[in-house]
């Protein structure tokens, strides 16, 4: 199934950015001719994201019912020792699509978002910024409600299943992550799931929905609590997205979404072993992949 699937997204990928294909011409001619044909690929590859993200949360699930130590501490299942090459191939596969193949006929600059009025340098700029109350807010949120620890322990479990260990390894987890994912994933499902789709069906409402529910879903495996950050983190995406500042903005706010908790993670699994250890708390939010 997934032979057949992969084979069925790398010809839909081809296809919509085709200059000839006639099928789902967009209504508003000012977007590129495949744009509703790229929409229905990123959909494609949401569907990846979220049929990976149950079958890791399901491994997840098995390995902590199987555990020997679960009274004193719940187990933190790792990824596969070659996980960070895999994500930095998806992700150059990803961007050669991107640059090579739908370049122009299926997104351009423009229809996707970086036709803001500010600089895109200043929208990264203040998209990263804007990274540092979004957190504390969040902090303040969950402390108040009584879930900090809880998400927490939701946010270790899901850094520790997404990073390997060995050294090379983490490089190019780090690479994926830091460098390409928040580029890459910002276009595909922002700029081309909704703002270049808002475009193409003179219509922003649809696209909005569609891409929050594409959103939850990539994240889904993260856990239920893991969703008081990235519901406000899409909608504040979004929203950098239609301000001057364009998708540079929301690619600013992603890289520190994504940055943070990487270098975040050592003290992560540090006062995660201290909090079952004690019984005491320390963690803060805002440290699980955007």
């Amino acid at each position: 199934m997934g032979f057949v699937f992969g084979a069925a997204l790398c010809a839909a990928a081809i296809w919509s950015a085709d200059p000839h294909a006639t099928f789902l011409q967009p209504p508003n001619s000012a977007a590129p001719p495949g744009s509703l044909r790229m929409a229905g690929v990123v959909l494609m590859i949401g569907a990846i994201y979220f049929w990976s993200g149950a079958i890791a949360a399901r491994q997840r699930a098995k390995a902590v019912a199987n555990s020997s130590h679960e009274a004193v501490r719940p187990r933190l299942r790792r990824p596969a020792n070659a996980a960070g090459g895999a994500l930095l191939r998806w992700q150059a596969i990803l961007a050669v699509w991107l640059a090579l193949v739908a370049y122009p006929n299926a997104w351009t600059w423009e229809t996707v978002g970086f036709n803001g009025s500010a600089p895109t340098i200043a929208g990264l700029c203040v998209g990263i910024l804007i990274y540092a109350p979004f957190t504390a807010l969040l902090t303040f949120y969950l402390r108040a409600s009584g879930g900090l620890e809880k998400f927490a322990d939701d946010s270790t479990r899901t850094m520790a299943g997404i990073w390997p260990r060995p050294r090379r390894q983490k490089v190019a987890a780090w690479i994926a992550f830091c460098v390409f994912n928040p580029v890459i994933e910002e276009l595909l499902f922002r700029g081309v799931l909704v703002y270049q789709s808002a475009l193409a069906m003179n219509s922003i409402w649809a696209p909005l929905l569609v891409g929050f529910a594409v959103s939850i879903g990539n994240h889904w495996y993260q856990g239920r609590r893991m969703m008081a950050l990235h519901i406000p983190f899409y909608w504040v995406a979004v929203g950098l997205l239609f301000s001057p500042l364009g998708l540079g903005g929301a690619i600013g706010f992603h890289i520190a979404g994504d940055v943070v908790p990487v270098s975040m993670m050592a003290r992560q699994l540090r006062e995660f072993r201290q909090r079952y250890r004690r019984g005491v708390s320390t963690s803060a939010p805002g440290s699980a992949r955007g």
